[in-house]
């Protein structure tokens, strides 16, 4: 059964295809979630905050060709707010290097220096960057995540890595 097959069901109200949408999904949501928060568990309650938003409002969802696109947008709304009501975040190095493990880099001290540099960034390029290279989605997709246009997000996606090669030669000097 494909995916969309799957999404259909799971509107229709069938809870073990929503569970299959879930796992195919947490990965990449996780992610998503980690770079926003630098916290495990804090990512983690923003996953399942999400989950749970989806599972109760997924009967809205009008197209099942969308469903990534609109779990992404609940996650990324979720990790925004959670940001704003605990403006003060206290990040933990060795929460923040166990996440990032599987991300590719010669040492654990240039994975910290590429998130570092990632935080630095204006929100609007910080949720371009992530969504492309955390969520691995395609311009398009992210287009329509953000609502921006798709030169927006192509310009947003040029000007943070330009920003993000700056950065990481001054933490380089």
């Amino acid at each position: 059964m494909n995916f969309e097959e799957q999404v259909k069901l799971a509107i229709k109200g069938n809870e073990k295809a929503f569970e299959n949408l879930m796992d195919a999904c947490k990965e990449g949501l996780y992610r998503t979630a980690f770079a926003y928060v630098k916290n495990e568990q804090d990512a983690v309650d923003i996953f399942q905050e999400t989950v749970y938003k989806a599972y109760i409002s997924i009967d809205k969802l009008k197209e099942a060709k969308y469903f990534k696109t609109w779990i992404t947008k609940i996650l990324i709304n979720n990790a925004i707010n959670f940001i704003n009501k605990n403006k003060k975040i206290v990040y933990t190095t060795e929460d923040f290097s166990n996440s990032i493990d599987s991300y590719e880099g010669n040492s654990i001290d240039e994975k910290l220096d590429i998130m570092s540099s990632i935080d630095k960034l204006e929100d609007k390029y910080k949720s371009v960057i992530i969504l492309k290279y955390f969520q691995d989605l395609t311009i398009t997709e992210i287009s329509e995540v953000l609502n921006y246009p798709v030169g927006t997000v192509k310009t947003y996606l040029n000007k943070a890595l330009s920003k993000l090669r700056v950065f990481m030669n001054e933490e380089i000097i």
